[in-house]
């Protein structure tokens, strides 16, 4: 697999201890992968649109996926979905929905508001780093993202 293509991706999660198993599984899948993080939706929207404290577009480069936490403080993560949805410099780029719940209601408004995959977060270590990787599977190896 030392072909793969790389991607840049937007970690958008509260949790601290999350983010960085997230980060991790994304760059142990492929190394030339890039991954920013950020605290919550309204840091997430500054970034996509090189807003402060992000403005140095050479240094926050547009990604080519947005991973969203569902629920943090400030701004969550559905309504940070219908800003980017709803915005056209941004509505291209996908996003995938991340949370501890696994409720249809919830997983069906993702969908409607235009999310392009949404997961549930499991429990174990080793279940987490596996959904990431399949995660990888799927956007780097099977699927042609937005340039």
């Amino acid at each position: 697999m030392d072909n793969l293509k790389a991607i840049s991706a937007l970690m958008v999660e509260d949790n601290i201890d999350h983010a960085e198993l997230m980060m991790d599984a994304f760059s142990d899948f492929n190394i030339k992968n890039t991954i920013a993080h950020v605290m919550d939706g309204e840091q997430a929207v500054a970034y996509l649109r090189n807003e402060a404290p992000f403005e140095d577009s050479s240094q926050f480069t547009r990604p080519d996926i947005v991973f969203l936490d569902i629920r943090m403080p400030r701004q969550g993560g559905i309504e940070t979905l219908k800003i980017i949805k709803a915005d056209p410099a941004l509505s291209g780029i996908p996003v995938v929905m991340i949370s501890t719940s696994s409720t249809a209601p919830e997983i069906e408004e993702c969908y409607s508001l235009g999310a392009s995959g949404y997961i549930t977060k499991p429990l174990k270590f080793d279940d987490f780093v596996n959904k990431m990787k399949e995660l990888n599977y799927y956007w780097v190896l099977t699927s042609e993202l937005p340039s």
